[in-house]
Parts: structure tokens; C-alpha cells; sequence
């Protein structure tokens, strides 16, 4: 093992690169980034005093906000809660802020590596993260993730220093980084479970072998706050559109997607040949780090257990196992979700970047050709990877909120707004959020031939309506969301797919609806929508009510 006692002196020659990097990025990508129905959630929860919130998150409270209830623990809203008082609903101010948060804690990782590995491991694991789509996209969402991936790479660091469990600092330090990631997400129990045993298995002594197992006990107590958030989320009826687990169960299809993604993101496999530079670059490191690891074992024996490249490694594959059989035995919502999972980018990326750097590897000329190889695959394929998802960043954003607000805005009022096939809860809620019941939203029924109003709460469970009960709009705002994978999209990338339907709702056509403007997206979240003119302006109400102010929910 190599010691880089200077390098975190000289951190900045690291830490730049990285920095700029994932500064480009994530400002690019937050710009163009849509509120998604779960974002909805975290904006609407910002706005409560501290103690509605917690009965809001424990289920004791309905807030009224008419956008899906969360299943969450506190403390990312208390943190956004710091946002809110300083720049309001600013949307990008918030995506931003979440960026910084995701920046700190890379830092942090960096900091940690550069100590005890010298600059080369740092700079490596920071291009490793910064360089990941599936990092920049979940850095600027306005939710929990962000603050995981932070709590992680902190957590990961005390790892690489070694020696929790010979301090108490240390180990009260790791402890409150466990409560904090715990409060932050119900995943982040996953995550300092996983890491505890990491630092267990780096104890020294009987004696600090001993503390880690009461440091955890301290944990499992202090987690027991956490009774009534888990209590209120397995009340909530069903799901959030955007964390339903899939429909048919987890098979071994979903498995191996889930394992795939700790290399590649979704928006990586549109381009093949790049995801095919990124598995065979992290696999080699793979092989490397397996290679060099069992050659030390063979000579260190069980003293190997105190190279933290072994912690992280158990910790990985810990949560690995327990989030794998979290998705066969829970149906409740999709425990396999890259965002939940977010946690593991931190050792994921030390082990890859140790290999990469030769601390784990044999030596040798032929070993060192094959870790340069590797290298460079998964340097040059994440690069490109990150390029190309810059590049068609519109595809990934999550739904049409913007698209739909500017034409409601452009559209002539009265206006209602009438979905078409099963996404409509992409496009429902963001909507709702804005304009509440001041903007009524339809459900078209499965025959075309009749509507549905959704009430609050995103219900459409109402009686279905003829279409003529939307005559007395002067427009229509037909929206059509589907959702698209990776396959969907690299077709889309060479040309393949079909164009849209010119005519959403071909009964509005016949009962005389002139359709107008239409506006595509394609995209994980494809998106059509088509404004539809009232058949006889004459007759067509010309004046909305006036929007009454929406109730403060902030005291």
C-alpha cells in the first residue's frame, strides 16, 4: 500500500479538474432539468413550519398539497428548508445548492484518498464520479440523493483513513455520520450498515471490535426516531408514480440492469460501443483489483482485512445483497432504483480508481499494461459517456413540466388540460403544483370517447364525462407523456422510430376542435402535446376567472 501523506497538502492540483468538470456539468444539465412528481413532493414539504412537516412525513398531517405524499425521513427538507428562506421556489438556486452539497463530499473522498494513496488514486476517483451521468443527474435533484451521496462519500473516507475503532473521535464521528445518512433516507441504514461492517473488520483489538458493535447499537437506538416516518410511509396507499416497483415483480432482468448500472447509467447504453468502453474498462479493473488482492492475501494473511480497499469492498457487496433481496421480498416500491442505491457511486469508485492507480495491483510489466488499459477504457468510455449525455440532455430530463407551462402560457384561456395514456401523472402534477384547481386536468378514457376530471390528489377515479363537457373551454392543452428505456432511445439516436401522432385525440378532431401547435420531445419521458381550438370561437367563453391566491402553507 502506498502512503500520500503530502498529497492532500497539494489536494487543489486534484481537486481542480474535478471540480471544473463536474462545475460544467451539473449547471449545464440543472438548466434544462424539469420538476418530476416526486420534486413536487420535496418543493411543496419546504414550505411547512418544522413540526407540520415531521406530522406531514409521520402521515398525521395533510398538508392539502394535492401532490403525492412522501416516504421519507426529515432531514433533506430541513436542509432545503435553509434554501427556501433564502431564494423561495428558485428552482435552478435549488439544483445548484444540492450540486454543492454533491461537490462537498466528493471533496471530502478526495481528500481522504490523496492522504493515504497519494494524488493519482484522488484525481482517478474524482473523474470516476464526476465523469458518471447517473452521478451529474441525480446531483441536481431536488431531493435526499444528493445529500446520501455526500453522507456516503464522508463515510467511505473514514473508511480509507483506518482505524475507527481504535477512537472514540473517530467512531462518535462515524456514528453521527450514520444518524445523519439514516434521517436523510431509509437507504442511507443500508449504507452505514454496510460501512460499519467495513470498520468492524478493521478493528484492531478485541476491545474496538467491541465498540464498533455498541457504536451500532447507539445506531439502531437513534434510528428508532425514525418509527414514525417508516410507520407513515407503509400507510400511504400506494406509491409514488416515480418509485412503483415494476409491475410484474423483480426478475433476474431487473437484477442484472440493477448490477449493470453500478458501471453504467441508462443514458450510457443509448451508445453502445461507449458502454461497451465502460464494461470493459471497470471489468478489467475488476479483474485487477481481484488479482492483486488475493496475491496480498496469499502474503499478508488476515492482515489484509485492514486494507480498506477490503472494507469498502464488503460494504459493496453487503448492500448489494441486502438491496437485492429488499426487491424480492418488498413490493411496496422498486428498492432497486438507481437513486435509492446512489450511496454505492463513493466505493465503487475508490475500488476502481485504487486498481487503476496500482495500490491493489501486482506489479509487473504485463500487470501494469493491463491496468493502463483498463484505465483508459473507462476514463476515455465515462468521458464519452458524460459528453453524449450533455449533448442530448433533453432526452433525460424528468418530463415535460417546462414544455407544458409555456403552453399553458401561450395558450388562449379558458384552458383546460386533458391527458392521454398512462404516464399522465408525469405531466399531472408538476401542473397541479402550479396552478391547483385553477387549472382543470382531464383523463382520457381508454375508448377515446370520454374524459375524466382529476381531482386533487392526482384521482381519476370519477365518472367518465362525454367530451362535450370540456366545450366550454376556449382551448385544450392535450398532453401525452410515455415512457421510454434506453433501447426506445438509441432507435430514436439512429432514426428508426416512427413520428408521433399528428392528431392525440382524433374525437376532438371530429366534434370540430381545431388542433394547432404541436411540440414534441423525445426523450426517457417522451412528450406530445397538441393545442386543440374550441369549434366555434364565437360561442367560446372568452374570459377565465380570475386564479384566487393560493394558500400559505409556510407558518
Amino acid at each position: 500500500m502506498k502512503q500520500g501523506s503530502s498529497g492532500a497538502g497539494r489536494l487543489w492540483l486534484a481537486a481542480t479538474p474535478v471540480l471544473v468538470i463536474f462545475a460544467i456539468a451539473a449547471v449545464l444539465f440543472a438548466r434544462l432539468q424539469n420538476i418530476w412528481i416526486d420534486e413536487t413532493t420535496q418543493l411543496s414539504g419546504v414550505t411547512l413550519a418544522p413540526g407540520a412537516l415531521l406530522s406531514w412525513l409521520a402521515g398525521g398531517y395533510d398538508a392539502g398539497f394535492g401532490v403525492p405524499d412522501d416516504r421519507m425521513p426529515p432531514l433533506s427538507y430541513f436542509i432545503d428548508m435553509i434554501g427556501w428562506h433564502l431564494w423561495g421556489a428558485n428552482e435552478l438556486a435549488f439544483r445548484l445548492y444540492h450540486a454543492a452539497i454533491t461537490a462537498g463530499g466528493i471533496l471530502i473522498l478526495m481528500r481522504a484518498l490523496a492522504s493515504r494513496y497519494g494524488l493519482r488514486a484522488a484525481l482517478i476517483a474524482g473523474l470516476l464520479l464526476v465523469l458518471s451521468p447517473r452521478l451529474v443527474s441525480m446531483a441536481v435533484e431536488i431531493r435526499a440523493y444528493p445529500l446520501l451521496l455526500a453522507i456516503s462519500c464522508a463515510q467511505a473516507a473514514m473508511v480509507i483513513r483506518g482505524d475507527v475503532a481504535q477512537s472514540v473521535r473517530r467512531l462518535g464521528l462515524f456514528v453521527l455520520l450514520g444518524v445523519l445518512s439514516g434521517y436523510t433516507h431509509f437507504f442511507g441504514i443500508v449504507a452505514t450498515s454496510a460501512y460499519t461492517l467495513a470498520i468492524f473488520i478493521d478493528a484492531r483489538t478485541v476491545r474496538g471490535a467491541v465498540r464498533v458493535v455498541l457504536a451500532y447499537a447507539l445506531l439502531l437506538l437513534l434510528w428508532a426516531g425514525l418509527a414514525p416516518f417508516v410507520l407513515g410511509a407503509a400507510n400511504l396507499s400506494s406509491p409514488s408514480p416515480g418509485s412503483a416497483a415494476p409491475a410484474g415483480g423483480v426478475g433476474l432482468g431487473d437484477i442484472a440492469a440493477f448490477l449493470a448500472q453500478m458501471l453504467v447509467s441508462g443514458a450510457t447504453l443509448v451508445d453502445l460501443p461507449v458502454a461497451a468502453l465502460c464494461f470493459a474498462g471497470g471489468a478489467i479493473l475488476l479483474l485487477v483489483a481481484a488479482v492483486g488482492l488475493g496475491g496480498q492475501a496469499a502474503r499478508r494473511g488476515t492482515a489484509i482485512r485492514h486494507d480498506p480497499v477490503i472494507g469498502l469492498i464488503l460494504a459493496l457487496a453487503a448492500g448489494m445483497i441486502v438491496t437485492i433481496a429488499a426487491a424480492l421480498l418488498v413490493s411496496q416500491f422498486d428498492a432497486l432504483a438507481p437513486r435509492y442505491n446512489i450511496w454505492m457511486l463513493a466505493p465503487l469508485a475508490v475500488i476502481l480508481a485504487l486498481a487503476a492507480d496500482g495500490a491493489i495491483a501486482r506489479r509487473g510489466r504485463i500487470a501494469d499494461w493491463v491496468r493502463h488499459a483498463g484505465t483508459a477504457l473507462l476514463v476515455i468510455g465515462s468521458a464519452a459517456a458524460l459528453v453524449m449525455f450533455l449533448v442530448r440532455a433533453d432526452w433525460f430530463i424528468h418530463g415535460p413540466s417546462r414544455t407544458l407551462e409555456a403552453m399553458v402560457a401561450k395558450a388562449e384561456k379558458p384552458l383546460a388540460v386533458l391527458h392521454v395514456g398512462d404516464a399522465w401523472a408525469w405531466a399531472y402534477f408538476p401542473l397541479y403544483r402550479t396552478h391547483r384547481d385553477d387549472l382543470p386536468q382531464w383523463l382520457l378514457t381508454a375508448d377515446g370517447q370520454s374524459a375524466i376530471r382529476i381531482t386533487r390528489g392526482g384521482d381519476p377515479g370519477g365518472p367518465p364525462q362525454p367530451l362535450t363537457a370540456l366545450a366550454d373551454r376556449a382551448t385544450l392543452l392535450v398532453s401525452h407523456v410515455e415512457l421510454k428505456s434506453h433501447n426506445d432511445l438509441r432507435a430514436v439516436a439512429r432514426g428508426e422510430t416512427p413520428p408521433p401522432a399528428r392528431d392525440l385525440v382524433p374525437a376532438l378532431t371530429a366534434a370540430g376542435w381545431r388542433p394547432a401547435e404541436t411540440i414534441d420531445r423525445p426523450g426517457n419521458f417522451a412528450f406530445t402535446g397538441t393545442l386543440y381550438h374550441h369549434p366555434d370561437p364565437a360561442s367560446a367563453p372568452t374570459r377565465q376567472p380570475a386564479a384566487p391566491a393560493i394558500e400559505d402553507l409556510s407558518e
